[in-house]
C-alpha cells in the first residue's frame, strides 16, 4: 500500500469513526469514571502525586493528569473521549499494519481488518468507558511491540524501542504480560529464527512486574469479598472465552453491565473443550502452522482474563485487545473468500460492513448520556442490582422523582439490605417536602 493510500484510507477511517460515535461525545463520566478520573484527589494535586497513586497504571493517570492541567477543574467528559477515539483510531492503523507485515501478498487484507475493527460496535464501550482507556492504551503499545518486533530491520535500537513499548503497555494493563509470547509465535509463523536475545530480555523485564505488582497493595477494583474463588472464576472463564468470541463476531444485544450467572458445570465442560483444542493445536502445528500460531496467539492474549479473578466476570471494554486480535482472524479468512468468489464476496463483504455499521450507530446513540445507558443495561439485566441503582440514580440528578423513586424501590427488591437505597429514597422524600433540597439532589454524584 503506497504512502498517499494510507494517508487516504486515515482521513476516510478518522471520518468514519466520528461518524459512528459522535453521539457519545457529550454523555457525562459514568460509573467508574467517577471514582478513578473525576473524584480522584491524586488527578486534581500536582504530577507526582499522579504518577505515584498507582505506578503499575501511570501511563493512564499522567494522560488524566495532563487533560486536566489543560482543562482545569471544569473539564468535561468530551475531551477524554475525544483522546479516547484518537487512540482507538491509532489501534486501527497499527491493526492495517500487522496485517500487512503477517501477509504481505494479501493486498485487501489491511483494509478489511482495519475496517472490521473500525465499525464493530463491541469495541465501543473501551473507547466510551473513560476508564476503558486502560485496555486502548494497553492495545496501542502491544501492537507497536508486535510491529517493532516483526520489522525486518534489527537493530538494537529497535531492540530497545520494542522494550519501551512493552514496559509503557505494562504500564497501561497488567494483559499486556503475554507480548514476548505472542512475539514468539509470530516467529513461528513467518518461519523466522526467534530473537532470543529480546525475547528473554522482555520475559525478564515481565518477570520482575510481576513481581513487583504482586507486592504492591491497592484495592484497584471492587472489595476483595466480591470476587469468587479462583476456582470457580477459572471454570466460568473457559465458557465467557466462548461468549466473548461471539460477542465479537456477532455484536447483537451488547450491553454495558451484562448479568452472567457462575455456571461452573458449563464452565468444566468447555475447559475440556479449551485443553483439547489446545493440544489438537500442537498436533497440527506443523501441516496448519500459520493458521493454528494465529489461533494460538488469540489465546494466549485472552489468557490473562482467564485467570485473574476480578468481580465482574465479563465486561465489553476488557475483550479490547482479544477481539481485536479475532477481527485480524476473520479479516484472513474473509480475504480469501474475496479472493475466491471475486465480486460475490466483495459483495458479502458490504452486506457485513453495512450491518457493522448500523449496528455501531445504533449502540453509540445508547452512550448519549448517562441516563439513556443505564436505561440500557437495565432493559437488559433487570434483576441486577448495579445497573437498576445507577439509573435511578441518573433519574434523580435530573430531577426525574417519581421514576427515580420507582427505580429505587425496584433496586430495594434487588438488595433489601442496601443502605444507599434507603438512603436516596429518604433524600428524595426531603426534597419533595422540602423544594430547597432539589438543588442538593441534583448536583449529587452516583456512589
Amino acid at each position: 500500500m503506497t504512502k498517499f493510500k494510507w494517508i487516504l484510507l486515515s482521513a476516510l477511517s478518522a471520518g468514519l469513526i466520528f461518524l459512528i460515535d459522535h453521539h457519545s461525545l457529550s454523555c457525562e463520566f459514568v460509573y467508574d469514571d467517577l471514582p478513578d478520573l473525576y473524584l480522584n484527589p491524586a488527578i486534581h494535586s500536582d504530577l507526582k502525586s499522579a504518577l505515584i497513586y498507582n505506578p503499575f497504571r501511570v501511563i493512564i493517570y499522567f494522560s488524566y493528569w495532563v487533560q486536566f492541567q489543560i482543562a482545569g477543574e471544569e473539564a468535561q467528559a468530551f475531551s477524554f473521549r475525544v483522546l479516547n477515539l484518537i487512540i482507538h483510531w491509532l489501534n486501527g492503523l497499527l491493526l492495517m499494519r500487522l496485517g500487512q507485515m503477517l501477509f504481505p501478498q494479501k493486498k485487501w487484507l489491511p483494509f478489511i481488518a482495519g475496517l472490521c475493527f473500525w465499525v464493530n460496535p463491541v469495541f465501543l464501550e473501551a473507547v466510551n468507558f473513560i476508564s476503558g482507556r486502560f485496555d486502548l492504551f494497553a492495545t496501542l503499545f502491544y501492537l507497536t511491540g508486535l510491529c517493532l518486533y516483526l520489522c525486518p530491520r534489527r537493530s538494537f535500537v529497535n531492540s530497545i524501542c520494542f522494550c519501551l513499548a512493552f514496559i509503557l503497555a505494562l504500564v497501561s494493563k497488567e494483559i499486556a504480560i503475554t507480548l514476548p509470547l505472542s512475539a514468539l509465535i509470530l516467529s513461528l509463523f513467518k518461519s523466522e529464527r526467534p530473537r532470543w536475545l529480546l525475547l528473554c530480555a522482555s520475559a525478564l523485564i515481565g518477570a520482575v512486574f510481576i513481581v513487583l505488582r504482586l507486592n504492591w497493595q491497592i484495592i484497584l477494583a471492587k472489595p476483595t469479598i466480591e470476587t469468587p474463588s479462583w476456582g470457580i472464576y477459572f471454570l466460568n472463564q473457559n465458557w465467557i472465552l466462548w461468549f466473548a468470541s461471539f460477542k465479537t463476531m456477532l455484536p447483537f444485544h451488547l450491553n454495558f453491565d451484562h448479568h452472567l450467572i457462575s455456571m461452573p458445570i458449563p464452565g468444566i465442560i468447555f475447559l475440556i473443550i479449551n485443553l483439547s483444542l489446545l493440544l489438537l493445536s500442537f498436533a497440527l502445528f506443523r501441516k496448519y502452522r500459520k493458521s493454528v500460531s494465529l489461533a494460538l496467539v488469540y489465546f494466549v492474549i485472552y489468557f490473562p482474563l482467564l485467570v485473574i479473578p476480578l468481580a465482574d466476570p465479563f465486561r465489553e471494554s476488557r475483550i479490547y485487545l482479544s477481539s481485536l486480535w479475532l477481527i485480524l482472524l476473520l479479516s484472513v479468512a474473509l480475504t480469501r473468500f474475496i479472493e475466491r468468489r471475486k465480486a460475490f464476496g466483495l459483495s458479502c463483504f458490504c452486506i457485513i460492513l453495512i450491518c457493522l455499521i448500523f449496528l455501531a450507530r445504533e449502540r453509540a446513540q445508547i452512550w448519549e448520556s448517562g441516563q439513556s445507558l443505564w436505561k440500557d443495561a437495565v432493559m437488559k439485566s433487570p434483576k441486577k442490582f448495579r445497573p437498576v441503582f445507577n439509573y435511578a440514580n441518573a433519574l434523580r440528578r435530573s430531577l426525574e422523582l417519581d421514576r427515580a423513586k420507582r427505580a429505587y424501590v425496584w433496586a430495594k427488591t434487588l438488595a433489601p439490605d442496601n443502605l444507599k437505597v434507603e438512603s436516596n429514597l429518604y433524600l428524595i422524600d426531603q426534597a419533595q417536602k422540602h423544594p430547597e433540597l432539589l438543588e442538593k439532589l441534583k448536583s449529587q454524584l452516583p456512589e
